[in-house]
């Protein structure tokens, strides 16, 4: 790797890496970027990132290879947090979007296992098929409230909350417009949907990670020494950007990953064998 000194004003300064597998270059179109940094420190900075940006892609492809194809994610074409949901004991389908599969389930287990580790007051974000409410209730919580958007589901979660104790709740909305009255929690679990095609494009696409909108209220309504957990996508968005983003607004974090998972090929929103938990703790 070499770096072209700059010979005249704005002109390119450029460094590369190389793998079996691609090319990537930086090209540094303003001399004063990293200028203060000495010359050899400099290129070692940008070497260095683009070593950890190849052993991602080398990373991705070698996950990829394990994985399943996955499929083309419809447009989400109607609100789905008023739309018409279907579900059976694979799936939870809203207005055409695979919203839950019965395959998360270990990955809903470690979520639980976190946010219900001081067995005290929980908040969970999103009801979905049911999987990690059931497994709070099993891991043992002082109190347990839902925050789910969809009616109909919300309707079913209502259901299944009927038949637990009286400290667990379902409230129905958004979370955006509820939670400021629900109080403070030991635990929160994140596990909720993108409502139309502007929050994937903004919360999915452009963001760190989904969970990025989430963090200021998170953190908001835990109390001290309290856990956030959700997942993320291990292998593609727990990102150096992602870990900032969090430590803006939490003391620090835990992650694991949980391997073996096994999406169906036709999955729309994963396709690969493993993602990360994140423990963020308050």
């Amino acid at each position: 790797m070499t770096e072209t000194p700059a010979l005249r004003p704005y002109s390119a300064a450029r460094t590369g890496q190389r793998s079996g597998l691609l090319d990537l270059e930086i090209t540094r179109t303003d001399p004063g970027y990293l200028a203060r940094l000495h010359p050899d420190l400099r290129q070692f900075v940008m070497r260095r990132f683009l070593d950890d940006a190849i052993d991602d892609f080398e990373e991705l492809h070698a996950v990829s290879e394990r994985g399943v194809a996955g499929d083309r994610r419809p447009g989400i074409a109607a609100n789905l947090a008023g739309a018409v949901a279907h579900r059976d004991e694979e799936q939870l389908v809203i207005a055409g979007q695979q919203v839950m599969q019965s395959w998360e389930r270990p990955l809903m287990a470690e979520l639980s296992r976190l946010a219900a580790g001081s067995h005290g007051h929980v908040l969970e974000v999103g009801f979905g098929m049911g999987i990690s409410a059931s497994l709070l209730q099993e891991e043992g919580v002082a109190s347990h409230t839902v925050i789910e958007a969809n009616p109909e589901v919300a309707e079913t979660a209502r259901k299944w909350a009927d038949e637990r104790s009286a400290t667990t709740r379902v409230v129905q909305g958004r979370w955006q417009d509820v939670i400021d009255s629900l109080g403070t929690f030991d635990g929160i679990l994140f596990d909720t949907y993108p409502a139309d095609e502007h929050e994937y494009d903004q919360y999915v696409v452009r963001d760190a990670a989904y969970i990025e909108h989430f963090l200021p209220a998170a953190a908001g309504h835990l109390r001290p020494g309290g856990t956030l957990s959700y997942y993320t996508m291990e292998i593609d968005s727990l990102s150096r950007r992602h870990q900032r983003a969090l430590l803006r607004h939490f003391s620090s974090f835990r992650v694991g990953v949980v391997s073996g998972l096994e999406p169906p090929v036709d999955c729309t929103y994963w396709w690969a064998d493993s993602m990360a938990t994140v423990a963020a703790i308050r």
